[in-house]
């Protein structure tokens, strides 16, 4: 379980990894992507940040699946998830298949995680992150992934748009030499669709694909995350269903890695 859950909160910092190192209301439109009007990528940032998650709390139901595919052998676990986030302070997330399996705390100074099956933890700040993976990586980043927000900043870089398959398409004025980003909006509420990323060298794809959104107490929140990496031979999926959601009521996030766990040598 250790192995799996690792893995799959491993490619959630990837994704951000990734995109951050890479930095240099109702009627459906007509089928016709002519139809649909060109605006200029500067309302499109400003209407989508308008959107921006203003609640204080949130507390979630999910179900999520993990799927690796490689050599044509595949590799699938499915399990719940409460999450609960204090806007800009704690990410907190209890995963269960049956029982409780493990938990996770995230701050902006701290990442820890830790397995009840295997009684082992993992338990740093961000620097220690960082060391790791080779990269900056931040607690916003994290909370936006989750959110249906952007994990780049929009409003500090220069971007072109466009019309592209009846969405709203931004592409950075200057593209990074070893990527290629671009960030998809619904042209109805200009919510974020799509974050996608490909690599020039290793044709690897990373797409974030907000699937749909429910509008809770004026807010607009995910409710299908599917999240996806694509190599050669290499395809893995997760999907993220946000089977309930509350927000700003009061919550708390009890975390306490017991004595007797061993930590997990990274």
């Amino acid at each position: 379980m250790t192995r799996y859950n690792m893995r799959i909160i491993s490619c959630l910092f990837f994704f951000i990894i990734v995109f951050s190192s890479c930095k240099s209301k109702r009627n459906l439109v007509e089928s016709n992507s002519e139809v649909l009007k060109k605006i200029s990528a500067k309302k499109i940032i400003k209407k989508h940040t308008a959107l921006y998650f203003d609640a204080k709390t949130l507390d979630a139901k999910l179900k999520v699946g993990y799927a690796d595919y490689r050599n044509d052998k595949r590799n699938k676990i499915n399990f719940t998830v409460h999450l609960r986030v204090l806007k800009d302070s704690v990410i907190w997330m209890r995963g269960s298949k049956i029982i409780s399996a493990f938990r996770v705390k995230i701050t902006p100074e701290s990442f820890s995680y830790y397995s009840l099956i295997d009684k082992k933890y993992f338990e740093g700040d961000f620097s220690l992150l960082e060391k790791i993976l080779g990269t900056k990586v931040t607690f916003n980043q994290v909370q936006n992934l989750l959110l249906g927000e952007s994990v780049l900043d929009l409003k500090k870089q220069k971007f072109i748009s466009q019309v592209d398959d009846l969405v709203y398409k931004l592409t950075p004025k200057e593209q990074h030499e070893l990527y290629r980003i671009f960030f998809l909006f619904d042209p109805n509420n200009f919510t974020l669709k799509k974050q996608l990323l490909k690599t020039v060298k290793n044709k690897t794809v990373l797409d974030i694909d907000y699937k749909s959104y429910r509008l809770i107490e004026k807010q607009l929140v995910p409710k299908k995350i599917m999240i996806n990496v694509s190599q050669p031979e290499h395809y893995t999926t997760i999907t993220i269903d946000f089977k309930s959601v509350t927000l700003n009521k009061q919550i708390s996030t009890p975390y306490k890695i017991p004595s007797s766990y061993k930590p997990i040598k990274l």
